[in-house]
């Protein structure tokens, strides 16, 4: 079952072919090895989060549940967080920092000659003067490839924080220079953010301040841009611009997050439902103002959405669905804190994988406020799948919380291997 996620893991290079999606296999195949197990606090909200996101859906759509097209869209989250827990059902005694080293050199040598040909037709500065002309990577859409990018520098950074090299310090140039190149401003912002982080010293308050600026800052930008005499619950719109990315920007700040905000304000307790945000809805019925049960709507499983995921949340899932969201990676980021700082003391053993997992975090709530990025597989399942070994691996793990026992040591794993 390990080689499953270490393949997976190698293939999130590329989502032409998504092979990089198996790591939910152990689920299927090995689904009675959940009993009788500590799991780490993250996977209670995580839990929570998935069985809302199912009864939602039950509410709304019961049909889409059996859609293909529902999980390849506005069910991808399933998709992206599934390998987290196929992680407690295999173990490993593999080397991390070793593996998770070796796969940044090949991520980024991979995509050398590719980057190399993409730099000799437009140069290094093209981006400037024609904002269309950027590097795409191994996948369909910029974004996907900017986000990508952005998450491997966290990779990056975590090995070079774990063992000084010139090799990786030279490939980290390299892997920004490319990020770069996507123009991907989302994936560049995710990345700076992480510098105030570590400089402040990786500090609660920090994380805490930052998710609170981008979700105040995300409502506040819908409601100065609602209009009053516009009907958001629609799906029609008239943007333009002559600059496709100032006319990306306009489509959010002008029409996307009011419709958002619009969504929220219908049902601000637990949403429209899930996957709800690019269909069109015709009539809601409002239970004292914070529940509200859609009609008569038209499905719709699409690319579409809120292009920010606090707000395509709170459309969709409500300030309760949010909220567990934002709890799931409040508990990750200190279980992968208390990681590294145990790994010090062990001879640095699997310190590459808890300090990628803190980093990509905070990188990936920061991306999560110009994209709906806390679901995208392209962002999300690198990370994912590295929680997967670190789970999965016999060294004990920090900040457990016991969900049943039966009658076994704390972190007692099968002996069997994966």
């Amino acid at each position: 079952m390990a080689y499953i996620t270490l393949l997976a893991l190698f293939l999130t290079i590329t989502n032409f072919v998504p092979i990089c999606a198996i790591g939910f296999l152990p689920i299927i195949l090995c689904t009675w090895r959940f009993f009788g197990r500590t799991y780490p606090a993250f996977i209670t909200p995580l839990v929570a989060f998935s069985a809302f996101a199912v009864l939602s859906t039950l509410l709304y759509d019961p049909a889409s549940l059996i859609d293909f097209e529902f999980y390849r869209r506005d069910g991808n989250f399933f998709v992206s967080y599934a390998p987290i827990l196929a992680g407690c059902l295999y173990v490993h005694r593999w080397d991390l920092n070793k593996i998770l080293r070796a796969f940044f050199v090949f991520a980024v040598v991979v995509n050398v000659p590719l980057y190399a040909y993409y730099v000799a037709q437009n140069g290094l500065l093209t981006i400037f003067t024609h904002s269309v002309d950027t590097f795409g990577s191994y996948f369909v859409a910029l974004n996907a490839a900017g986000g990508f990018l952005a998450m491997l520098f966290c990779l990056g950074v975590a090995c070079y924080l774990q063992q000084r090299s010139r090799l990786i310090l030279a490939l980290l140039a390299l892997n920004a220079l490319m990020l770069f190149s996507t123009y991907s401003r989302g994936s560049l912002l995710g990345i700076v953010s992480i510098l105030p982080y570590l400089y402040l010293g990786r500090k609660r308050w920090v994380l805490a301040s930052l998710i609170a600026c981008l979700i105040v800052g995300s409502i506040g930008v819908a409601i100065y841009h609602t209009d009053p005499s516009v009907n958001y619950m629609g799906y029609s719109f008239a943007i333009g611009n002559a600059d496709a990315k100032v006319a990306n920007l306009d489509i959010r700040y002008e029409w996307l997050w009011p419709r958002a905000l619009a969504y929220f304000r219908q049902s601000p307790l637990v949403g429209l439902g899930f996957g709800s945000f690019d269909d069109q809805i015709h009539t809601v019925t409002s239970y004292f103002g914070i529940f509200g049960v859609p009609s008569g709507m038209t499905i719709v499983h699409s690319d579409s959405h809120a292009h920010n995921s606090y707000l395509n949340f709170l459309a969709e899932l409500g300030v309760v669905g949010l909220t567990l969201m934002l709890s799931f990676y409040w508990r990750l980021i200190r279980w992968s804190q208390e990681g590294a700082a145990a790994a010090m003391n062990d001879e640095k053993r699997n310190f590459v994988a808890f300090r990628f997992i803190e980093l990509s975090s905070v990188c990936l709530l920061t991306m999560a406020a110009t994209e709906h990025r806390l679901v995208s597989p392209s962002n999300v399942l690198i990370l994912s799948l590295v929680v997967s070994l670190v789970l999965a691996s016999r060294v004990p793990q920090p900040y457990a919380t016991p969900l049943r026992r039966a009658g076994r040591p704390p972190h007692h794993l099968p002996r069997e291997a994966g």
